[in-house]
This record gives C-alpha cells, structure tokens and sequence, in this order.
C-alpha cells in the first residue's frame, strides 16, 4: 500500500542518485575526453543518442517517446532484473517469461504483431507457468536464502542491469571495451537503489523510482 514515508523513500534515493551521479558524470567526462578522445583517438562516448532507436520506432513522436523511455523500458526492465528478488514462484515465473522474451524479440519487433511472434510469446507464457507449478510447491526463497545472501543476489541484478546498458552505446569499440564499465556506473548505482526499495518496500517503489529517473532524463532530451 501507497504510504507518505514510502513515497519520500522514492525522492530521497532520486535524490542521492543525483548527488552520486554528479559525481560520476566530471569522471566519465573526464575519462571521456582525456582518453578516449585524446589518447585513443576515437570520437567521444558522450555524444551518443541513446533515444535512437525509439525516435525511429515511434517517428520521433515525443508523447510515444516518453512512453516507452519513461514507462514502458522502466516497467520490462523491472520485471526482468527485480520483480524476481520476492522469490514468489508467481514472480520468477513472470520475469522468465519477460527475460525469455526480450532475448527473443527487438523492442521494435513488439509492436509489430504477426502469428510467428505471437505463438512464440504463448510458448513462454506457458514455459513460465510450468516454472510456476515446478516452483509452487518448492519455497524458492527458504532454499536459495539458505546458499545465496540476499545481498549476493541484489548485488548481481543491480550490477547486470548496469551492465545490460553498455548496449547503448553499440556499436563498441574493442580497443577501448575496457572502458564502457565505467560508463554505464550511474545505471550501477541505480540499480542498487532500485534493489533498496525492491527489497525494502515492494516492486511499486522500485518501479516508481525506476519512471521517476527516466521521466525526467527524457524530458531534458525531447
């Protein structure tokens, strides 16, 4: 349930990705400029759209934009690096099928309905129930507590979720892949917070802060 303390917990951790994220940038920018600009050289980082592709997909329409940068990435990417963290069969059983999807399917491709794509997406979803009736049973989370600390676990989504986003910036340049970690930090850092309120307070609130950060990082940039 929607409390006043919860909701402030979604503005004071926007608030310290800020702060952490300010920091961040002067040493991205810093790497940026003095090695991959000057000693490598090789066009800066800094100057890729990452709207790209969903100024393509929807026209360059800015209300389409919004949606699927501020709510619709946010809530997929959620339900595949977070939702999962309950360790409720229903909700592992729902981010397989979204992981499975995305591995499958182009973001452009959703919106392009055909038989193929849809008989692929109902065989997932019913993959994904046979991983609910497998599991419901089971206590996933008594038995994954037992050999994983929660904290192992939340560190490997916040990092892979940073990590998913050095996608961004394709095509990578292999003389510098060394670098692009750096990158993709603040996305790190979010992740870690995302997780926080995961854990602490429920899915919503993670999401809430997920929409919050990308509503206004798209709105800098339409």
């Amino acid at each position: 349930m929607l409390t006043k303390d919860k909701i402030k917990a979604i503005g004071y951790s926007y608030l310290l990705f800020i702060g952490i994220g300010l920091v961040l940038t002067v040493i991205i920018r810093s790497i940026d400029a003095f090695v991959v600009v000057d000693y490598y050289k090789i066009p800066s980082l800094l100057n890729h759209d990452v709207l790209k592709a969903i100024r393509v997909l929807t026209h360059d329409n800015s209300f389409y934009i919004m949606f699927l940068a501020a709510f619709f990435v946010p809530t997929v990417e959620e339900t595949i690096f977070r939702l999962w963290l309950s360790f409720n069969p229903r909700h592992i059983a729902i981010s397989f099928s979204a992981i499975l999807t995305c591995l499958t399917f182009r973001l452009k491709d959703l919106f392009h309905v055909n038989l193929k794509a849809v008989t692929i997406i109902l065989f997932f979803i019913i993959i994904s129930l046979l991983v609910y009736r497998v599991l419901r049973d089971k206590h996933p989370k008594q038995y994954l507590d037992r050999f994983i600390p929660i904290r192992v676990v939340g560190s490997i989504s916040a990092i892979s979720f940073g990590l998913v986003h050095i996608t961004n910036f394709a095509p990578i340049n292999t003389t510098i892949w060394f670098l692009y970690p750096i990158y993709v930090l603040p996305q790190v850092v979010l992740g870690y917070l995302i997780v926080f309120l995961r854990l602490k307070h429920g899915f919503i609130y993670g999401l809430g802060l997920h929409i919050l950060v990308n509503f206004i990082a798209v709105l800098m940039k339409i």
